[in-house]
């Protein structure tokens, strides 16, 4: 019973996301920006404009911070302009790929409860016959989905425009790098996975989708720090990097799960949201 429930309940939550204009709008306009926009931006620059005057000191900082963290010959044998757009593609914007999964889930999940209220489904749903526990699986499984699926989407769709305009100025495919597939694979699930589980706990707290969006964004501040460090040269997001980063948040991860499925009472969960 409480497994066809627990469907029913993920059904009907993936219904109601892809029927609200705002969260499809976000899961649009999110990964068109960081996965289409960007890498466009830069690479139709680098084919009509110089890439070494606009980049200054700061570019030839940032290369040389990259060649001292860098063991293989492949990237010195680059030309400066090369090593440029090399160091964007495979650092810099990996760093701001990582916003689409995070807003994405954090829109979706931050709208998971308090939705519910907003709709009116709460009470009703607080007094079906499901585990409480079983109720925040579903409503964490439901929110994983779209983020998962628009992160895939944007990863590929972002893989075709870096070949397809960097291949005249490397003569190869340069797309996916190391570091992309590290973070694809590993530290992107894991954003998404703690993304969810962040804003589903908020949601289940606060009484508004507002509040919920405020607090969640939190979440965003360790991936602008990370971007600072790698401007500013101070480390280099490499692939070992990444994996380590991925094992904390799997930790952070299984924390929050343990909070979640020991700390919420059906009729705390019901004063919060329906008084």
């Amino acid at each position: 019973m409480g497994t066809y429930i627990s469907k029913a309940l993920i059904k009907k939550d993936l219904k109601d996301i892809f029927r609200s204009k705002t969260l499809l709008v976000t899961m649009i306009i999110i990964p068109i920006v960081f996965s289409v926009i960007f890498p466009s931006v830069v690479l139709g620059g680098a084919l009509l404009f110089d890439a070494e005057k606009i980049a200054g000191d700061d570019g030839q900082k940032l290369i040389d911070a990259l060649l001292t963290s860098t063991k293989g010959d492949e990237f010195a044998s680059y030309t400066l302009e090369q090593q440029i757009i090399y160091m964007f593609i495979n650092f810099i914007l990996p760093t701001l790929f990582l916003l689409v999964p995070i807003i994405t889930a954090m829109t979706v999940a931050g709208n998971s409860f308090v939705g519910e209220k907003e709709n009116r489904t709460l009470e009703s749903l607080l007094f079906s016959p499901i585990s409480i526990k079983t109720l925040f699986l579903s409503k964490i499984l439901a929110s994983l989905i779209p983020p998962l699926f628009v992160s895939i989407i944007s990863f590929v769709v972002c893989g075709v425009i870096i070949n397809s305009l960097g291949y005249p100025l490397f003569g190869e495919l340069i797309f996916p790098s190391g570091n992309w597939l590290a973070l694809i694979t590993c530290l992107s699930p894991m954003v998404i996975l703690l993304s969810v589980l962040l804003n589903i706990l908020i949601s289940a707290r606060v009484r508004t989708y507002q509040e919920a969006q405020n607090l969640g964004g939190i979440i965003v501040l360790p991936v602008i720090a990370m971007m600072i460090g790698q401007v500013s040269g101070l480390f280099i997001l490499g692939v070992q990097l990444i994996i380590l980063i991925s094992v904390g948040i799997l930790i952070v991860n299984l924390l929050l799960w343990s909070t979640i499925s020991k700390n919420n009472d059906r009729y705390v969960l019901f004063e919060k949201q329906i008084h």
